[in-house]
């Protein structure tokens, strides 16, 4: 254990994963104090048929703003992660603006559609998500903006500005104003929703102008070759996102929306087993980018052995803190959240045995494998989508639980199999 510890105080490498790692994970358990505060207010003030719908209106939104950031983001990590390509500041600001317009199209034709949509879609219309749609809709642009800007920081290491910016930034303007306002009314919620990413979105693009030191749409690269190359990054992280709230979206189709937000918070609460991950890949992204592209195998290699070993610990601790603590946690919501107890252990399992696979997603990318990596998140997506609309019907939450952990082994497992098997690259976790 001495000589392991030893090691990896001489590896400098290893020291940055941690050290940035650590200021990630601070800001995401930050981000997640005021994300799990602004859920425990709607859920107490409003009560949990508010939250459900909430989590629908949510569900649209972060789907159409992965489909509008159009992979960009990813695209810019890998571009600005290598010195030789940080002078060309045209291709942050040309892709900016064919993502905000793009995006833009996207959320005013579902405004468009959003009538018939939820008297149509659902088992039993929702017409009071309407009121949600009316705002949340709109700010979608915005959020692609400080998707894009905030994978200029990520490719320059500049991992707590990124960590804020897509982690902290809006549950803390949202969440603040809230609680010092004490609203009583969801809209007003919804309009400062929308204003707080109008506002993020404006301070981010002048912050990546400030590290960029340049204003200018001149660029050396052809930015529709550029955004060519981003398509399959897009669809990997849209079908990635697709899947992670299908089953809260399908959840609304066939039950009623209090059923829905029990679901919707067991799921939140699952999401503390990511930090780590999250936390890892923040940093780790931009240095495999490097690593692979200098020829340095030996580097990227030890770099992935490492972070796979870390976050499965760290996710097994709090998976297991998670489920010892489940009544605490589900009770926090206010009453009737204690039945989501079995969604939360499926969703537990399936998020531990995900962390064994590895950042297969992550490292798949930075290595020019996105095309294949896509392939597994397509196959995963259909995998999902047929249990998801066999199972919830039937067993409700649960079923929709077992859909998704089956979809996301399906694509960790795969992914870590191919990059064993063709790339020699093991990513899965070895105790030895």
């Amino acid at each position: 254990m001495i000589k392991i510890y030893n090691k990896l105080l001489k590896d400098e490498n290893s020291v940055e994963v941690l050290s940035k790692g650590f200021s990630f994970l601070i800001l995401k358990l930050i981000g997640t104090v005021f994300s799990f505060s602004f859920t425990l207010y709607i859920t107490n003030v409003f009560g949990k048929e508010v939250w459900g719908l909430f989590a629908l209106a949510m569900s649209i939104f972060t789907l159409t703003s992965i489909l509008g950031a159009l992979g960009i983001d990813t695209h810019l990590v890998k571009f600005y992660s290598q010195e030789k390509n940080l002078d060309d500041v045209g291709i942050y600001f040309k892709s900016l603006i064919k993502a905000f317009v793009f995006s833009s199209v996207l959320s005013f034709i579902l405004y468009l559609l959003s009538e018939p949509m939820v008297n149509n879609m659902f088992k039993e219309p929702k017409p009071e998500l309407l009121t949600y749609l009316y705002w949340v809709l709109p700010s979608i642009p915005f959020w692609s903006v400080i998707v894009l800007s905030s994978g200029v920081m990520r490719a320059r290491k500049l991992n707590n500005y990124y960590g804020f910016y897509t982690i902290v930034s809006r549950f803390l303007i949202l969440t603040s104003i809230v609680l010092l306002f004490s609203f009583t009314e969801i809209e007003l919620v919804l309009k400062v929703f929308f204003y707080s990413l109008l506002f993020i979105s404006l301070v981010s693009i002048i912050h990546v102008t400030i590290i960029l030191k340049n204003v200018t749409i001149r660029t050396k690269e052809n930015s529709w070759k550029f955004l060519k190359q981003s398509i399959p990054m897009m669809l990997s992280s849209s079908i990635l996102v697709l899947m992670s709230w299908m089953d809260t979206f399908v959840m609304g189709i066939y039950e009623d929306e209090s059923e829905v937000g029990i679901y919707n918070v067991a799921v939140k609460i699952t999401s503390l087993t990511v930090f780590s991950l999250q936390a890892l890949n923040s940093i780790l992204a931009p240095k495999i980018a490097k690593a692979f592209a200098s020829g340095k195998k030996e580097e990227y290699l030890n770099l992935i052995s490492f972070t796979t070993k870390l976050n499965f610990f760290i996710t097994l601790v709090v998976v297991f803190s998670i489920v010892l603590l489940n009544r605490f946690l589900l009770g926090l919501f206010g009453e009737g959240f204690e039945s989501g107890f079995i969604v939360l252990l499926i969703l537990c399992v399936g998020q531990l045995i995900n962390s064994m696979s590895g950042s297969v997603g992550v490292i798949m990318q930075m290595i020019g494998e996105q095309n294949k990596h896509q392939t597994f998140i397509i196959i995963s997506l259909v995998i999902n989508l047929v249990l998801t609309l066999i199972l919830t019907p039937i067993y409700g939450g649960v079923g929709a639980a077992i859909a998704t952990v089956a979809s996301m082994i399906f694509w960790n497992v795969a992914g870590a199999v191919f990059l064993k098997i063709n790339k020699n690259i093991v990513t899965y976790f070895k105790p030895f």
